[in-house]
């Protein structure tokens, strides 16, 4: 279970002076042809009435970007000044929602080399309790963190399977139970020095999805609210993962037919956002 905060965190050890926070639309290829932007309002308006973490009204214009292919950034800013920021990206792409939901899904194609991760669950069960520990170069401590991730069957069921949510949260308790997979040896090359030398981040939530708009053509979503500690603000996470969040979600589409090939060749079954293994007829 990879999340594209991990690349973010590698990215913030090596960009301290700062990223702009900009917030921006970025394209696509141009031959995605047009949704009408009714049915992109509707399909979101569906998936926030039964999501576990609904998105923000879009205004008339980033719904014409996210017709028009484009990735739409969201920066969400909380009322309470202590709070962090949530950074949130949209796109709608010209691929199947389960073959996304794939390409996003198989950790043979999202691997960090600076992280260690361990599943501490059983597969099958939910919600997944994962071990992350991420190693930074100094003069940055390492990071770690234990995550309780779900998909949102509830709403795959509400939507007719049109909406699927794979969600993370900050595990209740989470640094003992890190510190005792450590102690247990379940975690490969982390000891109980690094694990004591390391800083748990003390916010860490988000999700990916996908909306079927039944037309050929799916909104693929991320968004994730994180705080890394240390002495690095809780604002240059956030204009760094706005800053990413573009070339991010253009490689999950990128990397989708391949994905896609790999899961054909005999992968083992992954679950789909409705709990039931993503069966993909070969073409």
């Amino acid at each position: 279970m990879r999340t594209p905060l991990l690349l973010c965190f590698v990215g913030l050890s090596l960009a301290w002076s700062g990223a702009p926070g900009v917030v921006r639309a970025e394209g696509l290829p141009a031959s995605d042809p047009p949704a009408t932007t009714a049915s992109l309002s509707e399909a979101l308006r569906e998936f926030n009435a039964a999501a576990r973490f609904p998105l923000p009204t879009l205004s008339a214009a980033q719904i014409e970007r996210l017709d028009g292919g484009k990735v739409v950034k969201i920066r969400q800013v909380s009322d309470d000044p202590d709070q962090p920021q949530r950074a949130i990206g949209l796109v709608r792409a010209q691929q199947p929602p389960a073959h996304l939901w794939l390409s996003l899904r198989d950790v043979h194609f999202a691997a960090v080399d600076e992280l260690v991760e361990v599943q501490l669950t059983p597969p099958g069960q939910w919600p997944a309790v994962w071990y992350q520990h991420l190693d930074l170069p100094r003069p940055f401590s390492d990071r770690h963190w234990v995550v309780d991730v779900s998909d949102s069957h509830a709403l795959a069921s509400a939507t007719g399977g049109r909406c699927w949510e794979h969600s993370w949260v900050l595990a209740e308790n989470g640094p003992q139970i890190g510190a005792d997979a450590v102690v247990a040896g379940k975690v490969p090359g982390i000891d109980v020095a690094r694990a004591q030398d390391a800083i748990y981040t003390p916010a860490n939530h988000g999700a990916w999805l996908v909306i079927d708009l039944g037309d050929g053509s799916t909104i693929l979503g991320y968004h994730v609210t994180s705080v890394i500690g240390g002495s690095v603000p809780d604002k240059l996470v956030a204009d760094y993962t706005l800053l990413t969040l573009g070339s991010m979600m253009r490689r999950v589409v990128a990397r989708t037919p391949d994905v896609v090939a790999h899961y054909l060749a005999g992968h083992a079954p992954i679950q789909g956002g409705d709990g039931a293994a993503v069966v993909i007829a070969e073409q």
